[in-house]
């Protein structure tokens, strides 16, 4: 079948089903006494690590995560909350940065660590939002079998119904959002659960807050 033919089919199957009306409680979500609490415990809950510090100690804390690598290959994007010092960090460590989207794509396959900020971060899931647009990218947070998320901490919202409610209010979304919880995980081979076989087999997120832990 040609591609057009076979579109054309698809088409008209949607337009022929019918769609019912969907009411949303303006309260729905989920009730969170404490948000950096309940993040770290879902994160955790999901396989992944959780880490908080202040803006002054962050490249001490990504310098202790990285140490468990033997002269890492870190990606790392642009964007504004990593440290801007974080490529003295690695080298300090024996190991190479590289930037992304300099880097490209072979580097990036042979990467240890990605290194990227997150849009937002939901305490009712331990999930954070990544952005495929730059300074941001797929890359960093996708090929490396170890991901690390630098999140402020008031970018760290309630609910799962928070967060689409926020990314309904963006300008220009980018070509792909991606709600992260812990690392990759599959389970369609023989319902065995895999970690990493998608995507990044250790996870951890890094808290920053203005405040003292």
């Amino acid at each position: 079948m040609r591609k057009d033919d076979f579109l054309r089919s698809i088409r008209s199957r949607l337009e022929a089903h019918k769609t019912r009306p969907i009411e949303i409680p303006a309260d729905w979500g989920a009730d969170v006494d404490d948000r950096l609490d309940r993040f770290g415990i879902e994160l955790v809950a999901a396989g992944g690590f959780f880490h908080r510090t202040q803006q002054p100690n962050l490249s001490s804390e990504l310098r202790t995560i990285l140490s468990v690598h033997d002269r890492p290959r870190v990606l790392i994007t642009r964007e504004d909350n990593v440290p801007p010092d974080i490529g003295d960090v690695v080298a300090a460590l024996g190991g190479k940065a590289l930037w992304w989207p300099e880097a490209g794509r072979a580097e990036a396959a042979g990467a240890d660590v990605g290194i990227t900020s997150a849009l937002w971060g939901v305490a009712e899931t331990g999930s954070v939002l990544l952005s495929s647009a730059p300074p941001a990218g797929r890359a960093p947070s996708l090929l490396p079998s170890t991901h690390i998320t630098i999140l402020p901490e008031e970018r760290l919202l309630t609910s799962i119904a928070e967060l689409f409610e926020r990314i309904a209010t963006m300008p220009q979304r980018p070509s792909n959002l991606v709600v992260s919880t812990g690392p990759s995980k599959s389970g369609d081979i023989e319902n065995e659960l895999v970690t990493g076989i998608h995507g990044p087999k250790a996870a951890h997120v890094v808290v920053v807050s203005s405040d003292s832990p």
